[in-house]
């Protein structure tokens, strides 16, 4: 059970990480400090979104689209609110704050969907 979770959790941070980390660089994030930001919440939220997730599987005993949506809304807004707060500050350059969250979320769940 434990490589079975280290192997579920492993796969979806290193998936979630590439895409929203290209994302982030098609999305105009260069600089070292913003690019690690843009790392570092996605390894805050992923495992939280992904346990969070499987609980309830593991409970309900069943899938739900729409349990995964309001996982991915919850994220979302996380994301967006620590972004902008980061991009109050000068030393951060993140363009669109909130609409990184979106498309970048939004874009993982979608890609990770279809995997």
């Amino acid at each position: 059970m434990i490589i079975y979770l280290l192997r579920m959790f492993g796969i979806s941070l290193s998936v979630t990480l590439l895409i929203e980390g290209l994302i982030a660089f098609l999305w105009g994030i260069r600089g070292k400090k913003s690019f690690l930001l843009v790392l570092l919440v996605n390894v805050l939220t992923n495992p939280l979104a992904v346990l969070v997730y499987w609980l309830y599987q593991v409970y309900a005993g069943a899938h739900s689209l729409p349990v995964q949506v309001i996982i991915e809304l919850a994220v979302i807004i996380v994301e967006a609110y620590i972004y902008r707060r980061f991009a109050e500050d000068d030393r951060f350059r993140i363009p669109r704050p909130i609409g990184l969250a979106i498309v970048a979320n939004v874009l993982s769940w979608g890609i990770g969907r279809l995997m």
